[in-house]
């Protein structure tokens, strides 16, 4: 029998939790079955339960997988940006471009049953810890800099921030960028870290 390599699995599961996320992004979190995904992904029944064994540890894998991409995510806005200040601007205006809820929406979902349920709540401030240092730590750069010279500590500035993007993306789900005037929101926040952030563009 051949023996099936480490790399096959991480590959044969990164299929599965694609198709997973399609699944979740058409249908959300709760309604989704595992049969769904199943068939989303062609493979056998047996196949995607030797990996996974219910959708809420998908949907955790999921996330975790989306979070573990933050870092290099700023770290290439910061490659494509002479300053700090200008490659978290665009990280905001990025929200103008792509209105589309995706996943954020399926995770809002999931975390919206936390304050009923120990594990997931354990489970969504772990993640969110890794966001904000994330978070925090590009914003250090900028400090290092001398690009800004915060008002407040930065993992406040950080979790204020993602609240507001949060806002963003259950508004998107219901409503159109012009209804909720995306716009003028997303020039809101930009002045808010202006300000918070003292911004030196000298």
């Amino acid at each position: 029998m051949p023996k099936v390599t480490q790399a096959h699995i991480e590959k044969r599961k990164a299929e599965i939790l694609d198709a997973a996320e399609r699944v979740f992004k058409r249908k959300g979190f709760e309604p989704t079955t595992m049969k769904d995904v199943v068939e989303e992904s062609g493979m056998s029944r047996g196949g995607v339960y030797s990996y996974f064994s219910d959708t809420e540890e998908m949907l955790q894998a999921i996330h975790e997988r989306n979070i573990g991409e933050v870092p290099a995510i700023l770290n290439r806005l910061l490659e494509r940006h002479d300053t700090v200040w200008a490659a978290l601007a665009a990280f905001v205006d990025s929200f103008l471009e792509d209105t589309d809820p995706g996943f954020g929406i399926v995770t809002y979902e999931y975390s919206v049953t936390a304050w009923r349920d120990e594990g997931r709540k354990q489970f969504m401030l772990r993640n969110a810890t890794h966001s904000i240092t994330a978070f925090v730590d590009f914003l250090q750069k900028g400090v290092e800099r001398g690009e800004f010279r915060p008002l407040l500590p930065l993992e406040g500035i950080v979790i204020f921030c993602i609240n507001v993007i949060d806002g963003f993306i259950i508004q998107g789900s219901i409503a159109d960028g012009e209804w909720m005037r995306l716009k003028d929101q997303i020039e809101s926040l930009k002045l808010y870290l202006r300000t918070v952030l003292q911004v030196n563009e000298a």
